[in-house]
Parts: structure tokens; sequence; C-alpha cells
């Protein structure tokens, strides 16, 4: 068995990162995400499950809000001891506001269902109108 982060990392990390709503900018929070991964010696699993779900929550915000509208997404990364966590929020841009219907809780929370089953645990901080906030935390394996 691999030993947990905590046993042989000390460094905390913070990231922000505000990328838009749009798939063409999604590699560029995957490859951040790498970046933490590789620093940290995530296992190789354990950084795909991680990438699959960061992923699918860009995605499933975008098909929800950003097919025809422009918005952004807040990006945070922060890691303590041996635990990722991931926020997310979302936000339309002012401009185009008026110009799509918001979704439903239950869109939302359908959309992001794959990714809480991914996740070691998930919380949603806000869901308001047009836009969401919610957090991923992942425990994080070195590998020996």
């Amino acid at each position: 068995m691999s030993p947990v982060l905590s046993g042989t990392r000390t460094d905390e990390l913070s990231l922000h990162m505000r990328i838009p709503a749009d798939r063409c900018y999604l590699p560029n929070a995957l490859l951040t995400l790498d970046g933490i991964c590789e620093h940290y010696n995530v296992e190789e699993s354990a950084r795909d499950r991680i990438k699959v779900a960061l992923e699918t929550a860009l995605v499933g915000s975008i098909e929800l809000l950003y097919l025809n509208a422009q918005g952004l997404f807040d990006l945070k990364f922060s890691v303590f001891k041996d635990k990722l966590q991931i926020t997310v929020e979302d936000f339309m841009l002012n401009d185009q506001i008026a110009l799509i219907e918001a979704p439903s809780e239950a869109q939302v929370r359908e959309k992001l269902d794959a990714v809480v089953n991914l996740s070691d645990e998930f919380v949603f901080l806000k869901e308001s109108g047009r836009n969401s906030c919610y957090s991923m935390q992942f425990n994080l394996v070195a590998v020996e």
C-alpha cells in the first residue's frame, strides 16, 4: 500500500485561476491539475480520476449554460496534507444574462451527478440563478 501524502509532504498549495467557460480552455485547467499532481507525486490512477472529475464538471456547466452565452470559471486548487480540494464557481458575463434561461437546481445536480461519484467528497457551496459554486475533495496517495 502506498503512503498518504501527510507522511511524506509538508508543503501546502493554494492556486487560483480564471478561464473562459469554453471547451477550448479546458486543457489549461487540466494542465494546471497535472502540474499539481506531478508536484505532489500523485499516483496515476488517482490523477486520472481527478482529471475526469474536473473535466466532467466543467463540460457539464458549459453544456447547461455556455453553448450560446459567455461566462467564466473561477477555479481554486488547494492542497493541505493529503487532501486536494478543487472549488469551481461559474458565472455568466453581465451582458449575456438576458440571453439564456437559468437551469434549475435539479438540472445542475443531474449534470454533476457523475462528479459526485468521482470525488471523495462533494459539496454545493452555492446555487443561485445563473451561477453555481461547488467543491470537490480528493484524498491523495503518493507513489512510493
